[in-house]
């Protein structure tokens, strides 16, 4: 018997039409028309990789779209985007924040009704909360178990910890859903902080579940899982494209192989491919002691180790620490910023005034010396209050230390700047 293969595209988290200002993120309408136009052309060039490949399936376990903002032209484009590809199946089930509901774009009669065509013949999504076995038209060999969120109730069960209806005739039997798994230590979205995280499993439900592989949506990031003995059970692509500054560097598609040797047995060869035009880079430089063009050959050393392409990527760069006042690094700002797609400026910078002498006699000597002396009472009572309950994480009614720092160095830029430069403060 000759070796078989099963090969997939795998990428979840697309997120069509979710909205773009979020935390440092802020964008003029504009802007935010070019944002979900990437997030559009993200999904486009996934589905354009499946093509060229021509693998057996693609696999899209979640997240596709924001159930709330999605537009029926986004829909559209997407139905076209899958109907290219045909005859490839795609296969997909709703994750915990798109989840199939009657009033859901995963519902062919709710598109109906909006005078929208329905999902193409080579897709099928699944629609109920339990686990169901299809098998793909392509390849009968294989069979697909897959499950979707369904409804506003997260599902917070343990998803795998009973027996699922994989078809054991198969040469191969692969899973598919949006779920947690409890030992995942890397970023999550906002509306998945709380302590119950939706369809959580484990690395050892899974490994008893005996499938080939499972394509997990749900997580923001890249992350294979794998059983004791480091075989590979199943992974997460993470998210298609970064859409805040917690979704840093390359977010991909996965392109995976599944090769059954009768002497060998089955190996698996997954390969990260990204498809997004952009990302997300944060840069903190510090830039403490250096001059103005010391500075800019900092920034440009930063960007260089972390692969920056400033005419493609959005970079929020956080300038740290203190200069000299005679130093100006937010003219080294605007020197650069013509240069990038997109640069969102976190000034934590200070001049370091105080390397300076102060004539006794003027006003800054005597703004300086009252301030430090509120600075030492601030400090002093702080130690004494340590320990007591606090719902600010204040000493009570007194200031703390860090808001007289602050005001000591306004007042600075106000006496010998005549402006005070806003700064971002932790």
């Amino acid at each position: 018997m000759e070796s078989q293969k099963f090969t997939f595209l795998q990428f979840s988290d697309v997120r069509l039409d979710l909205p773009q200002n979020q935390g440092l993120l802020s964008y003029s309408s504009t802007q935010r028309l070019e944002r979900y136009t990437d997030l559009i052309e993200s999904f486009i060039n996934a589905l354009r990789v499946a093509q060229d490949k021509q693998v057996d399936a693609v696999f899209l376990p979640g997240g596709l779209f924001n159930l709330k903002t999605i537009r029926s032209q986004t829909i559209e484009l997407l139905l076209d985007a899958i109907a290219e590809i045909s005859p490839i199946p795609v296969v997909i089930t709703a994750g915990s924040l798109d989840p199939y509901q009657d009033d859901s774009a995963y519902n062919s009669d709710f598109l109906k009704v909006y005078g929208i065509k329905p999902w193409p013949e080579n897709v099928h999504v699944f629609a109920s909360s339990e686990f169901e076995a299809v098998k793909l038209p392509n390849r009968p060999d294989v069979t697909v178990v897959g499950m979707s969120h369904v409804g506003t109730k997260p599902n917070y069960n343990q998803v795998l910890s009973q027996p699922l209806p994989k078809d054991e005739s198969s040469l191969f039997n692969i899973l598919v859903f949006s779920g947690a798994l409890e030992s995942y230590q890397g970023p999550i979205y906002p509306q998945l902080a709380g302590p119950n995280k939706p369809a959580p499993f484990t690395e050892e439900q899974l490994e008893r579940q005996d499938f080939d592989y499972a394509a997990v949506g749900g997580y923001p990031d890249l992350f294979a899982i794998y059983a004791p003995n480091q075989r590979v059970l199943g992974a997460y692509s993470g998210c298609l494209s970064s859409s805040t500054f917690e979704e840093l560097g390359p977010k991909v598609a996965i392109l995976g192989q599944i090769s059954y040797d009768p002497e060998r047995g089955k190996e698996i060869l997954l390969e990260p491919i990204e498809v997004s035009s952009f990302r997300l880079v944060y840069l903190a430089v510090d830039i403490t002691g250096l001059d103005a063009e010391a500075i800019k050959e900092e920034i440009e050393y930063c960007m260089q180790e972390q692969d920056v392409r400033p005419d493609h990527d959005i970079v929020a760069l956080s300038l740290e620490g203190s200069f000299a006042p005679e130093a100006d690094p937010l003219a080294v700002i605007k020197d650069i910023e013509s240069d990038f797609y997109r640069l969102i400026f976190v000034n934590r910078t200070r001049p370091n005034y105080l390397s300076q002498e102060f004539d006794p006699r003027t006003t800054e000597a005597r703004y300086v010396e009252r301030m430090l002396q509120r600075l030492q009472e601030a400090e002093r009572k702080m130690a004494e209050l340590s320990g007591r309950d606090s719902l600010t994480g204040l000493p009570g009614a007194f200031i703390s230390a860090k808001t007289v720092e602050d005001a000591l160095y306004y007042g600075l830029d106000a006496l010998k700047q005549k402006r005070v430069t806003i700064r971002h403060v932790d």
